[in-house]
């Protein structure tokens, strides 16, 4: 079963050039997963509110007899593991949240909502992973019938790449806006996972356009080769008709040989509309 499989694979259909980009693409987005660098932020050093924050850090730190992390960057790579949340008051009245994950405590950084964010950011970061390397595979070795077929001829794979980085942005802009109302005093930046996303993205719309192009090109030829046939066929009874008289077949004789040459094949295709309508 695997020999007849092969048998029917057209390798000489092969799009390395998609391929390839659909590989660095699928790398893209595995460093987007494993990136704890989807947001910056940088705390401010001015201001009533970072003394504030100060007091409220140490006091937290003496209660929990440890240290909190600083906050600087978050990313995927921070949600791969088990996460615990806490929370507080201050002396202030005012709530806080905590957040225990990867040997880091964090304050006032990720809340139950933001993490939810991150776990559909992990989660089409996967998809886009799985789609590119299917779509590597379909490139090298092309799919001779059925629905992986016509899913690379159209360009599914592609086009679901780039559905889902855009959604992937939108997810990470939605969670950069979240810890921005946590942290109003704070800095808060798009950081190299979205960038990676996006480098993945662009690879995918690349690829989608030399898998259209080839299919172009493969449609082209099909029809010049279906054409050729065709008018060989008609050629062949033509000549059976002219049997009669011998100087009835040289110009039929002389069109198989045009037909034959290489260089002329395709502009005696292109050429055959304006001698027909000379005639006329």
């Amino acid at each position: 079963m695997r020999i007849k499989w092969l048998k029917d694979v057209e390798f000489g259909e092969a799009n390395f050039f998609a391929a390839g980009s659909h590989l660095i693409s699928a790398a893209m987005a595995l460093c987007a997963l494993l990136s704890s660098e989807w947001i910056l932020i940088e705390s401010g050093e001015s201001g009533g509110n970072s003394t504030q924050s100060n007091d409220i850090s140490n006091d937290l730190s003496y209660q929990l007899s440890g240290s909190i992390d600083e906050c600087t960057n978050i990313g995927c790579y921070d949600f791969w593991r088990s996460a615990r949340f806490g929370g507080f008051r201050d002396k202030f009245d005012q709530p806080h949240v905590l957040f225990h994950s990867n040997d880091r405590v964090l304050l006032d950084c990720v809340t139950p909502v933001v993490a939810n964010l991150f776990y559909i950011l992990i989660a089409l970061c996967f998809f886009m992973f799985m789609s590119s390397v299917v779509g590597c595979v379909m490139n090298i070795i092309p799919p001779a019938h059925g629905f992986l077929q016509w899913v690379r001829a159209n360009s599914v794979t592609e086009s679901a790449n780039m559905i889902l980085t855009l959604c992937t942005c939108i997810t990470g802009f939605i969670a950069e806006l979240e810890i921005s109302s946590l942290r109003p005093d704070s800095d808060v930046t798009i950081g190299m996972g979205i960038l990676f996303i996006t480098i993945s993205g662009c690879l995918s719309f690349i690829a989608a356009i030399s898998t259209v192009r080839q299919a172009a090109i493969l449609n082209r030829m099909r029809r010049l080769e279906n054409q050729r046939i065709i008018c060989s066929r008609s050629l062949r009874s033509w000549r059976d008709v002219a049997t009669r008289r011998p100087e009835d077949s040289l110009p039929i004789v002389d069109f198989e040989r045009y037909l034959d040459c290489p260089e002329a094949q395709e502009l005696g295709n292109m050429q055959q509309p304006k001698t027909i309508s000379g005639h006329m």
